[in-house]
Parts: structure tokens; sequence; C-alpha cells
């Protein structure tokens, strides 16, 4: 399922991907899956990604119960295991919908906040019962589970086999300790491919546009939720038989 752990390319130092029409919500970052996979990242792989509905992670413990049992009819409000390419390049671990797309899903991730861990059914990690769910119902050729968290979000990735999810557990320290080597100014001394720093900018770039969009959808969710209780409020003053 995954490439597997790359060495990094010494011509890699040298060349600086090309710009292109891929992009970040249009054509013209650079920040495809493909651009990604030829400037020698780290690690690459297909994954399946742990999907949790909004109802579903709300429920309570027995309620999750019901919605996770057979003959319960909305499939959809279950967690559910989705295919994403993965690519470990630099200082951010990028998520991609297949290894065609022209931009990363969801902002970046920074490296150097990630903690990784393995999982299995006697893990610590199955703090909730959605994870004893989905660990009971992996896709047929999975072995191994591991997570990537970052501030109290945990995300959950299935590969084929749990050496191939140790190795992606072992390439995250590796490189989270590196980005934290790098951003002291202690790794003066250590080569970084120029083509990775090309990158890292851009995934800089995209990040900061996303948490852009996040805050102003979050100030619209909020200016929606006054205006909202503002009318409630003025409908409650009108007489009963206001409304007819």
């Amino acid at each position: 399922m995954s490439e597997g752990l790359r060495q990094r390319n010494t011509a890699a130092m040298t060349t600086v991907a090309d710009d292109g029409d891929d992009g970040i919500m249009g054509s013209r970052s650079g920040l495809s899956a493909a651009s990604l996979r030829k400037a020698s990242p780290t690690q690459t792989g297909t994954v399946l990604k742990l999907h949790v509905p909004l109802i579903y992670g709300l429920s309570p413990d027995c309620l999750k119960q019901v919605i996770s049992s057979q003959w319960f009819p909305c499939v959809s409000f279950r967690p559910q295991w989705k295919e994403r390419q993965l690519v470990l390049l630099g200082k951010f671990l990028y998520r991609f919908s297949d290894e065609n797309s022209s931009s990363p899903k969801g902002a970046p991730i920074e490296v150097d906040l990630v903690q990784s861990r393995l999982v299995g059914h006697d893990s610590e990690e199955n703090d909730w019962y959605g994870i004893d769910v989905a660990l009971q119902n992996l896709p047929p050729g999975c072995e191994g589970v591991f997570t990537v968290s970052t501030f109290g979000k945990t995300r959950y990735f299935a590969v084929s086999s749990k050496e191939e999810a140790m190795t992606w557990v072992q390439s995250l320290q590796q490189a989270r300790q590196e980005s934290i080597t790098r951003s002291m100014g202690h790794a003066g001394h250590v080569p970084y491919p120029k083509n990775w720093d090309y990158f890292d900018r851009l995934g800089d770039n995209l990040k900061k546009r996303k948490e852009r969009i996040k805050q102003t959808l979050e100030k619209t969710n909020m200016r929606e939720m006054e205006m909202s209780s503002l009318g409630e409020g003025a409908g409650s003053s009108m007489p009963r038989s206001y409304y007819g």
C-alpha cells in the first residue's frame, strides 16, 4: 500500500519543483500530489483515514452502539474508512483525496506539532467507542493502524501491515525532531533540499489561507447565531395572535 520509507535524493537538493498550474483553491500553488511525490518525500503512500460523522461523535455510548449495529439503516452515521494519499515532506504532512489530486485536503499538518502512535485492540489510544468499532470493521488487507495527533485532535489511519504503520510512526517522529532542530537553528550543517524549502513556503501559505477562511466562517456563523437570537427575542415579544 505504501511506497515505503524513501532515501532523500541528492538531486532534490538543487532542483526546484515546477510551480505549474496545480494549486490551492484554484490552480496556482504547485502543491499537487504528483509534484510533492517528485520531490523525494520522506514517506508517501495510500492509507485509509477514519471518518467519524459529527452526529456519531456527539452521541452517547448507548446511541453509538445502536448506530453501529448491523440493522441500523443509516450506514452514513457510522465511522467509515476513506482512502487518502499521504505525503510527508519537509515540515508538513499533506493529505490528498488520491494520487492525482491537484491540491491537499484541509490544511497541511505541521510535523513539529505531531504526536504519532500505533493503535491496537488493547491500545491506550482506544479512548472512545468509535475506534473499537473501526478496528472491528477494518477493510480486508488492513492490519496496521496509527494515529496523528495535534492539540487534542486525533486522526486515525489504516495501512496494510503493522510494519508499515510503524514505518509511518517512525518517519513522523523523525521528521518532528528534525523540524524542531531546524527551528531552533541547530541544523545549519545538515543539508536541506531546496525544493523542500520551496514546498514548505507553499505549505505555510496554504495553512494561513485555510486559517483565515476558518476564522471568517466562524465569525459569519457567530453573526448568524446572534441575528437568530435577536429574531427569536423579537418574535417572543409579539402577541400570540400576531402569527394568526
